[in-house]
């Protein structure tokens, strides 16, 4: 499933789960109402019941059942012409003589002496309070019925409750004990109670129908499950509509990671915010673009200089191994036989195996310099180095004045030889490149917690834009690849990468008074200051 989709499920089901619960502690509080409710009508039906029994033709010893039913003062003959007559009965009750005035307090509510017998077709009366279909039934000892009533209030097909041979009694002035039991015809339930007063042989049973408790029970069950299902329905929709709205960014965004995986490397994902988290993911993800880009973009030139590296490797391996095939053929011919051929062609065969292999030399530094590998790193006194390399200099080339302006001592942190090769190549790097005679000079200090090493010459200098170019590998300001315009250039690649290596930087430029400088940057060994 699509997270879309899992997410509204999700959604739906937590809402469903909430929605269920509360309907159905909804439908317990309200079912427990409506039973303490019916419970209340059969306690309250008893009296009436009773009332209705009277009414009905029977043995003597059951109107002496009934009338230990009914309170004090009340007869037999009065209940029944008042059951006839179908009006309210109400027992006198004694009169009261407070402050001088005689006052007749008002009967309590549900008790006999405001009930009476309904007539035929009539509604309820206001102080019954009873459902239609309520049931009054009159037992003996051995279970029979002696005598029943029902109050229909004109209804007709009303059904009769099945009591059942054993019924619990409930004590007489104590809790009502309620039982549920069904019809005789099924389909309609009766909440009942049985009494029995002390020293009786008759029960009396009344039983109240639960037509009208159902029918509020599944009212109410309905319109739960309606209110349920209309609320999840347009929470479903709602949550659609937002779910598609908040994940539109996660869309584009695959949109565009399929563009790029196309090979369009310039797309971007739109941020719309990126307080939130799908902003936050866009501005990640446009991070990472940018240095996937950059990473493309640096393997793309460094396969580019590889192939120029190839390929200017090739043109400068060719050169020399060209002269040594050829003298060798002529020394094959015949300069074995003519002592000045064969000195000539000896001597350029060890020349051109000479630069050869000074060319190998360098490109085995530069591939040692490729090699991720773990850098040898010790104290080196830079400014010692650099004295004893202009010392050779000077004695290589006696016809050039080095001048050399350095501290007694610059410690860093390297490889000695590494540092060794970056000073001789700055150092043949300008005699190389500058007219017989041309003076040099050196300089070391420290800057910022960096040794800086400059070494300027006085010749025609850099070629404007070429600053950059100067260290890449086989770089010649001359287009020309002739052996007479010096080495092969790689003497400056040389130095570049180990300074790199180092931790350090290096730089070309044309000095303001003629000529160019080239300036190395080398990190201080801590806590070991120049002097």
């Amino acid at each position: 499933m699509s997270l879309r989709l899992r997410l509204l499920l999700s959604l739906l089901a937590l809402s469903a789960v909430g929605l269920i619960v509360v309907d159905a502690v909804s439908y317990s509080s309200l079912r427990s109402h409506l039973s303490e409710r019916v419970d209340q009508q059969v306690e309250a039906a008893r009296a009436p019941a009773t009332v209705a029994l009277l009414a009905q033709p029977g043995a003597k010893e059951l109107r002496r059942h009934l009338r230990a039913e009914l309170p004090r003062g009340v007869g037999l003959g009065e209940l029944r012409a008042g059951a006839r007559g179908g009006r309210v009965f109400q027992v006198p009750p004694p009169e009261k003589r407070r402050g001088g005035e005689l006052r007749q307090p008002a009967p309590p509510p549900g008790s006999p002496e405001q009930l009476a017998v309904p007539p035929a077709g009539a509604g309820p009366p206001e102080a019954f309070q009873l459902p239609p279909g309520t049931y009054g039934v009159l037992r003996n000892t051995k279970g029979h019925t002696v005598s029943h009533v029902r109050f229909s209030y004109g209804e007709s097909g009303l059904p009769a409750p099945a009591l059942p041979d054993r019924l619990p009694l409930s004590g007489v002035g104590g809790q009502v004990q309620t039982f549920t039991i069904g019809s005789q015809g099924g389909g309609t339930d009766f909440r009942a109670a049985a009494f029995r007063p002390p020293g009786s042989s008759f029960t009396t049973v009344v039983a109240v129908p639960l037509n009208d408790f159902q029918d509020t029970l599944d009212h109410v069950a309905l319109i739960g499950a309606i209110v349920t299902a209309s609320v999840l329905l347009g929470l479903g929709i709602l949550a659609w509509w937002l779910i598609r709205l908040g994940l539109r960014p996660l869309e584009e965004m695959g949109e565009t990671a399929g563009r790029i995986a196309a090979g369009d490397l310039s797309q971007r994902v739109a941020v719309t915010n990126p307080r939130t988290e799908v902003g936050q993911l866009g501005v990640a993800l446009n991070s990472m673009l940018g240095q996937i880009e950059e990473a493309f973009d640096q393997r793309e030139a460094s396969e580019q200089r590889m192939r120029r590296f190839l390929a200017d490797a090739s043109h400068e391996l060719r050169t020399p191994l060209t002269s040594i095939r050829g003298y060798a053929e002529v020394f094959r011919i015949g300069a074995a036989h003519k002592p000045e051929d064969l000195d000539m062609a000896m001597r350029r065969i060890e020349q051109e195996s000479t630069r050869m292999g000074g060319m190998v030399n360098d490109l085995l530094a530069l591939a040692r310099l490729d090699e991720v590998r773990e850098p040898r790193r010790e104290p080196v006194d830079f400014g010692e180095l650099v004295a004893e390399i202009c010392d050779d200099a000077r004695a290589a080339a006696p016809d050039r004045q080095i001048g050399l302006t350095a501290p007694a001592s610059v410690q860093v942190l390297g490889d000695p030889g590494q540092l060794r090769q970056v000073v001789t190549n700055l150092l043949n790097n300008a005699t190389v490149h500058t007219p017989q005679g041309t003076p040099i000079e050196v300089a070391l200090g420290s800057e910022g917690g960096n040794a800086v090493l400059t070494v300027r010459d006085h010749g025609p200098g850099i070629a404007d834009g070429s600053e950059e170019q100067i260290f890449d590998r086989f770089w010649r300001q001359s287009e020309s690849r002739g052996r007479e315009s010096g080495g092969a250039g790689l003497g400056l690649s040389i130095v570049a990468g180990v300074v790199e290596a180092h931790g350090g930087s290096a730089r070309a430029e044309n000095h303001p008074g003629g000529g160019a400088v080239f300036t190395v940057e080398l990190p201080i060994e801590a806590g070991v200051p120049a002097r």
